[in-house]
């Protein structure tokens, strides 16, 4: 024990022993300016609530600093702040868990002359300040003249960053040399952004080329993973853009690279992806062209008729009337990437397109009937074909035939009515002049004819004459025979009398012709035509009925 103690005053160095903690250290420390110096340093604590694994830290503090807030000047702990005028210049060497608090003090400046004090925490018991047992470092002169330099000039490229750069200095004839490194830190914009893509869960690759923008073609319903990586320092916020829309960003802290997922690619997601990233110093971006492909989908005919612009959906099996004469257009639409090879076939037969830069197009100018019958569509992909049909069926103009149904009907009733006028002029001209027509010859009557004659014999002179005119009386007509088929006279009852009969002497017998001649007598004839009177019905009318009159006379 008096042998420590001697070495100790010997050395001009101070140590505190309570049985429990004690402190070896050198009371006073000078050192030039801008010089590095190396305090040795060794102490002991107690073993108490503590073993081999709790881990001992030790401080370094400038007197009069409180340790629960201020800060060492140097500590072994990492998680514990050092002032910022010490910090990389004191540095505890020693470790506190063997005893050792050994500090070394680099490029001392003036402002650290101080009184420093040692702390040691190791446990919950452990927690001691050797404030009394502490050092003074005393900086004199000033900064020694520097006879020897080496000037380095460079330009700091983003490769640069992260590497060492030491500065040794040997002086060989005192076999003496010290070295200095720093570690370059250097800020770059984004450079060497990559875009990777994976599918279904295969190593990423990257896009073809296709001009100045990388083209990707993936079929529908595929699993796709966008990858986007750059180098920057700081490091970049990236984030992947759709069409101006933000899918999704990372901060800066954020896992590198940036995934975009696309579990099942659909025809909405094809388009421009672009990734950007971006720092203080700058920003870079990179875009996809993403294609996405599948086979027809939703094939349907579009039809135009009588040049019309509304266009009519039609699906298939439809059937579409037409008007003979009419116009017809019809359009094969579908959705497909690439676009789909349309073409149109009737019966088994390619139909030529209207317009060859448009084979989906069938235009019929006029309609006819022989265009009837059944057309289809066919749209060709490589990754599958679609069919529709519709069935044509050619119909009359319904305009046109009503139109010549009522020309016809205002002709026929026309000519019907001129007809009737004309007959009726005919017959008020002919019956007055049948009525005084006097000189006609008589027609022979068949038992059917509806006319009924009666035959007055008129007596020129003699006085047998007038004596039959006087015998005569109007209420008893002559009674003369009917000729044959002449009506009976109760059908003359039942008639409508026009007429008004005159009375008639009778008739000479045959025995009685003698005298009518020597007499000279003077016979006429008359007829009397009833046209309400029908013929029986076992008779029929003879077409050309007609009324006649006839006279007869006797010389």
């Amino acid at each position: 024990m008096l042998l420590p103690l001697l070495l100790s005053s010997l050395l001009g160095g101070s140590q505190a022993m309570d049985g429990r903690f004690w402190i070896r250290v050198q009371e006073s420390v000078m050192v030039p300016e801008g010089l590095c110096i190396s305090v040795p340093c060794s102490f002991s604590y107690p073993r108490k609530d503590w073993t081999e694994s709790t881990p001992a830290y030790g401080y370094w503090f400038k007197a009069v600093t409180e340790t629960s807030k201020g800060a060492p000047v140097a500590t072994n702990h990492q998680n514990r702040e050092v002032e910022m005028s010490t910090r990389g210049r004191f540095q505890l060497t020693g470790d506190p868990a063997k005893g050792n608090c050994s500090l070394v003090i680099r490029d001392a400046q003036m402002q650290d002359e101080s009184q420093y004090f040692f702390r040691v925490e190791r446990g919950s018991y452990v927690r001691y300040n050797f404030m009394n047992d502490g050092f003074l470092l005393k900086v004199t002169g000033t900064k020694p003249t520097t006879s020897h330099f080496s000037v380095l000039s460079f330009t700091p490229s983003p490769q640069d960053h992260n590497t060492d750069l030491t500065c040794h200095v040997d002086f060989s004839r005192k076999g003496v040399s010290a070295q200095r490194t720093v570690r370059l830190r250097v800020a770059y914009a984004p450079r060497d952004l990559v875009i990777s893509i994976s599918r279904d869960n295969t190593p990423a690759l990257e896009p073809q080329p296709q001009g100045n923008v990388p083209y990707l073609e993936a079929q529908k319903g595929q699993f796709l993973r966008l990858l986007c990586a750059a180098d920057s320092q700081p490091p970049a916020t990236l984030s992947w853009v759709l069409q101006d829309r933000v899918l999704s960003s990372s901060h800066p802290w954020g896992p590198r690279p940036l995934g975009l997922e696309l579990p099942g690619v659909k025809a909405g997601d094809s388009g421009r992806y672009t990734c950007r990233a971006e720092n203080r110093l700058g920003s870079q971006q990179r875009a996809l062209d993403l294609s996405v492909q599948y086979p027809p989908e939703n094939l349907r005919v579009m039809v135009s008729q009588a040049n019309r612009t509304v266009l009519e959906n039609l699906g298939n099996g439809t059937s579409v009337p037409v008007l003979e004469g009419q116009s017809l257009r019809l359009v094969c639409v579908t959705h497909s990437s690439p676009p789909a090879r349309l073409s149109w076939t009737r019966g088994g037969q390619i139909l030529s397109p209207s317009q060859s830069s448009d084979p989906g197009v069938l235009e019929l100018p006029r309609v006819q009937m022989e265009h009837e019958g059944e057309f289809t569509c066919q749209a060709w992909h490589p990754l599958g074909s679609q069919l529709v049909s519709l069935s044509l069926s050619v119909h009359y103009k319904k305009g046109l035939i009503s139109t010549a149904f009522s020309n016809g009907a205002f002709l026929g009733i026309g000519i019907t009515a001129l007809l009737f006028l004309c007959l009726a002029l005919i017959i008020m001209k002919i019956l007055p002049k049948r009525r005084t027509q006097t000189e006609t010859p008589r027609p022979r009557f068949s038992r059917h004819s509806t006319i009924l004659d009666y035959i007055n014999v008129v007596p020129k002179a003699g006085p047998l004459a007038q004596k039959r005119n006087q015998k005569a009386t109007p209420s008893s007509p002559s009674r003369t025979p009917l000729p044959p088929g002449a009506p009976s006279p109760e059908l003359k009852k039942n008639q409508k009398k026009q007429y008004q009969l005159p009375s008639f002497p009778e008739p000479k017998s045959s025995t009685q012709a003698p005298e009518s001649q020597e007499s000279q007598e003077e016979l006429h004839y008359a007829t009397l035509n009833f046209p309400g009177v029908r013929p029986r019905p076992e008779a029929r009318m003879p077409k050309g009925t007609q009324a006649d009159y006839a006279e007869v006379k006797f010389q």
